[in-house]
């Protein structure tokens, strides 16, 4: 998403659908292996791999691999999977729809794998068979834990980004003005859990700036930039511009370059994808709040492994709760720190 790997609730397909263009160390070949759901049924297998020698064999479906976010989850996993010497076989969707996850789950399913990372954008889309793997043995991994709790464990992003309010509000000009929250979609709550601690921070903290009314682009970059061209001529006291994921960046990045306020409006912006990476170093954006994909892929596996070797006799698996991985504050002076290097997105290995 630039999307989370932290959702609960349930998302529906109209916003799945949506969230095509909003949607957050590597393996020797790419993972984005099925983009179709006939490509991993027909053979019955995943186009890309990595072979083991532990004798542990683990399967990954992911959403949607044309977007960074879980590009560079994919690519994590992969990575772990050859470092510990298992087998990970890849069934990953270039897309959002739903038919097609499905039936990556099912090919993915069809190899009997020890253990399985599961990322689908509706939560509970595979939660009956989750279910029948863990009574089997199978533990089950996810970065969108379904309600109740069937899986094994749940590794997602945390909600922990009103903490960078008092940061970024050193770049916002004093004074009364006013700002804009650019909010992707309504109704997305991983979206919402995620972006609004923030924007409520800031609004706490800076009284004096208007908030205008959230605009909606449907996450459609030529959108938010025709509706924040608006919003400047309209407002010229404007501030502050929160974007709340990639393709609102985008069109804000546009907008404020059209309008000549590069760098004049403030510009914070969510996840960290190649196009708000470049307008960092640029001056264009000031902060993104990023996510770490690579975490999430690397801890998926590392935790399928851990309970497969703690386990070699099998039986139902329990539910482990959820581990949650923190975000962090990018800036253009942080951004090639190395200890910043797992939040920055890869749109591929």
């Amino acid at each position: 998403m630039y999307l989370p790997a932290f959702r609960r609730p349930v998302i529906s397909l109209l916003a799945a659908t949506a969230l095509t263009a909003a949607v957050a160390a590597c393996g020797s070949s790419s993972p984005s292996s099925s983009s179709s759901a006939s490509s991993a049924s027909a053979t019955g297998a995943a186009a890309t791999g990595t072979a083991g020698s532990s004798g542990i064999h683990l399967a990954e479906v992911l959403a949607n691999t044309s977007d960074p976010f879980f590009m560079s989850i994919a690519c994590a996993s992969q990575a772990e999977a050859t470092k510990l010497g298992v087998s990970l076989q890849t069934f990953n969707a270039t897309n959002t729809d739903t038919n097609t996850i499905a039936n990556n789950f099912q090919s993915a399913s069809l190899t009997n794998p020890q253990g399985i990372f599961a990322d689908p954008f509706d939560n509970n889309q595979f939660i009956a068979q989750y279910k029948a793997m863990m009574a089997k043995g199978v533990p089950v991994v996810t970065g969108n834990g379904t309600s109740p709790p069937a899986e094994y464990k749940n590794i997602y992003s945390a909600s922990d980004t009103a903490r960078f309010a008092p940061a970024v509000l050193k770049s916002v000009p004093s004074g009364s003005g006013s700002l804009v929250y650019l909010g992707g979609a309504p109704g997305i709550p991983p979206l919402q859990s995620r972006t609004l601690p923030f924007v409520k921070a800031v609004e706490t903290a800076r009284p004096d700036l208007k908030a205008l009314p959230t605009e909606y682009s449907g996450f459609d970059v030529n959108k938010t930039t025709t509706d924040l061209g608006s919003i400047l001529l309209a407002h010229p006291d404007l501030k502050l511009v929160i974007a709340a994921d990639g393709p609102d960046a985008q069109g804000a990045i546009a907008a404020l370059r059209a309008a000549g306020k590069a760098g004049k409006v403030t510009l914070v912006a969510f996840d960290a994808i190649p196009t708000e990476v470049a307008a960092l170093q640029q001056g264009t954006i000031t902060d993104l709040i990023a996510q770490s994909p690579f975490a999430i892929g690397r801890d998926s596996i590392d935790a399928l492994v851990s309970y497969l070797k703690a386990h070699p006799n099998g039986g139902q698996v329990p539910n482990a709760g959820s581990a949650t991985i923190p975000n962090q504050l990018l800036t253009k002076a942080t951004l090639g720190s190395p200890a910043n290097a797992d939040y920055i997105y890869k749109a591929s290995c």
